[in-house]
């Protein structure tokens, strides 16, 4: 007890973001990417992708389930805004997310 933890976070977070059922669900099947790979938009490579494959509510909050080549994620709401993007929005803006 007692150590102290540098804690980093990527995007901006709102702790008050929280996910409706409809809103969850119309994700199923979406694209995403972690955020520090923007710079592969607006075709990521498959290595990079995460697809939302489900959803779920635990202790009273909705979360979604995103499926990366190298495992699975579990995000609520704030951590999928914060640190993940949409494939599909962020090419809607050309130019957004280059770094």
């Amino acid at each position: 007890m007692g150590e102290e933890y540098e804690l980093t976070t990527l995007g901006e977070w709102n702790t008050d973001l929280r996910f409706e059922l409809q809103e969850a669900c119309s994700l199923l099947n979406k694209e995403v990417i972690r955020l520090e790979h923007r710079h592969y938009l607006p075709e990521p490579p498959i290595s990079v992708l995460g697809i939302v494959c489900g959803v779920l509510t635990m202790n009273e909050e909705i979360e979604v389930i995103v499926r990366f080549p190298d495992g699975m994620e579990q995000l609520i709401k704030t951590e999928l805004c914060g640190d993940y993007l949409l494939v599909e929005k962020a090419t809607q803006v050309p130019g957004r997310f280059a770094q």
